[in-house]
């Protein structure tokens, strides 16, 4: 007679037992997620700064070259100037004209490409941050899905202890 009593308790134990199991086990899970999520936190601040470190050493690439430049066309106006031609007018000028331009094309596109990887590096940030919600979300999920899997298995536990009881009490 009291072999089916423990059975009953030994089955009530063990639902206890897995519920209280799937529990830790979401919990677990969900701070695996919030632990990622925080990662990708601090990975979204370095690229932000990798961003702002593209536009700065693009700025100062730019401004250099423009010194460089503007340093270059002195010297093709002191070189034209000592070989007796004059610098305000007809080749000379174009000559000047074109270093010029091309410089300027050159600063555009250093400015361009600093740009571009700034961009690229704002999209990083962008992405991680994403991440780091959709990790987030999960965090909440696992929580919820153990709660529902605890129940669960309270409620199949009680299920069977009840369909055992009965057996015992009228079988």
């Amino acid at each position: 007679m009291c072999t089916p009593m423990l059975g009953m308790l030994f089955n009530f134990a063990g639902a206890m037992a897995q519920a209280q199991g799937q529990k830790h086990a979401a919990a677990s899970k969900a701070a695996e997620y919030e632990y990622q999520a925080k990662i990708d936190d601090n990975n979204t601040k370095v690229a932000l700064w990798k961003a702002q470190d593209a536009k700065a050493r693009g700025a100062k690439e730019e401004a250099a070259h423009r010194v460089k430049v503007a340093a270059l066309k002195g010297r093709q106006r002191s070189a034209l100037a000592a070989s007796g031609v004059e610098v305000g007018s007809g080749s000379a000028l174009d000559i000047l004209a074109d270093t010029a331009a091309l410089g300027e094309l050159d600063a555009l596109t250093i400015r361009s490409n600093a740009e571009r990887e700034a961009y690229e590096h704002k999209v990083d940030a962008s992405n991680l941050t994403a991440n780091a919600g959709m990790k987030r979300m999960g965090a909440k999920n696992a929580i919820i899905a153990g709660n529902i899997g605890a129940k669960t298995s309270l409620l199949s536990g009680a299920g069977s202890v009840a369909s055992k009881w009965y057996d015992y009490s009228y079988g």
